[in-house]
């Protein structure tokens, strides 16, 4: 049973890699336009300091800094999203297959491989559900003025 699994992966040739997501590009877009937004204001004092006395103090806030933690943080919770997604799909596969299983050992052993999946699944929802959350608390601190 188990050599005709190998020879059925081994068969298959690797996908060619499709490129960015539209979602990558989308994140990309933000810190590049981050970026230019923070140079802009850097030669704008640059500018002030050649004519009159100009201070970096308001460049301090570091806008591409915090742009682009949490973009990270994003990606992050992102990415336990979709292995998430990735695990009940495995999970839901795993059951599936326990049916057309003919021995009570191998229908078992799949069975606890589903149940496995299902429990990473969650583990990883949890996981999610606490970086969105310190992501919207650390959103919140971002925006709070500095006293």
């Amino acid at each position: 049973m188990w050599r005709n699994v190998a020879k059925r992966l081994t068969g298959k040739q690797p996908a060619p890699d499709p490129g960015p997501s539209p979602r990558d590009l989308e994140r990309v877009d933000r810190i590049l336009s981050k970026i230019s937004e923070e140079t802009f204001l850097v030669f704008d004092l640059l500018k002030d300091g050649m004519v009159k006395e100009a201070s970096f103090k308001t460049v301090e806030e570091s806008i591409t800094k915090n742009s682009i933690l949490a973009t990270f943080e994003q990606v992050r919770s992102d990415a336990y999203g979709d292995v998430a997604q990735i695990a009940r799909e495995h999970a839901r596969r795993f059951a599936q297959a326990a049916l057309d299983m003919p021995e009570p050992q191998q229908r078992q052993f799949a069975l606890s491989v589903a149940q496995a999946f299902e429990r990473f699944s969650k583990q990883l929802q949890v996981a999610q559900r606490k970086l969105s959350e310190a992501e919207l608390g650390g959103a919140a601190a971002l925006k709070e003025p500095k006293a």
